[in-house]
């Protein structure tokens, strides 16, 4: 029997999952993508990188999935991986990315505390991005947002870039 907390996880992993099954189109890198859960939904070529980032050098993709991967990476390594992302995505391919609001921090700990939410991953979050945090770091790589939207009564929230 799963207990509620993995039961909440894996209903929020497949509500990011429902917010991205439009754009998984072709090759699909999925960063930071735990057991490769999302796999299923693939109909190309699917690479998973959780640690070990050399695989991203050996093809490119039509696809970047990046699904509540982003707040726990340290701010200062978040530039070098766009810019291995700008390498392998190919020139009409786009990067879909989840990754929790600042307004989801209090609550999440709360979660965490209560036991709801796996405690350990909530204390690995690094930042708590805002909506021109991300478009700041777009710019600075060269990647366009074509698509913004909060979601989960906004303590979520995704972005498509491009070239």
């Amino acid at each position: 029997m799963i207990d509620s907390k993995k039961r909440l996880e894996k209903f929020l992993q497949s509500y990011r999952f429902s917010k991205v099954k439009k754009y998984l189109l072709g090759d699909v890198l999925d960063f930071g993508g735990n057991e490769g859960e999302l796999k299923i939904f693939v109909k190309g070529d699917y690479t998973i990188v959780n640690y070990d980032h050399t695989p991203m050098f050996d093809k490119t993709f039509d696809t970047i999935v990046m699904l509540a991967v982003l707040e726990h990476i340290e701010v200062a390594e978040v530039s070098g991986i766009f810019r291995k992302f700008k390498y392998c995505l190919r020139n009409d391919g786009t990067i879909f990315l989840t990754t929790p609001t600042p307004a989801a921090k209090p609550v999440l700990e709360v979660l965490a505390f209560l036991g709801i939410l796996d405690k350990e991953n909530i204390e690995e979050h690094k930042h708590y991005w805002n909506k021109k945090d991300l478009y700041n770091l777009a710019q600075d790589i060269g990647f366009k947002i074509t698509d913004y939207k909060k979601f989960q009564f906004g303590f979520n929230q995704y972005v498509v870039l491009k070239h």
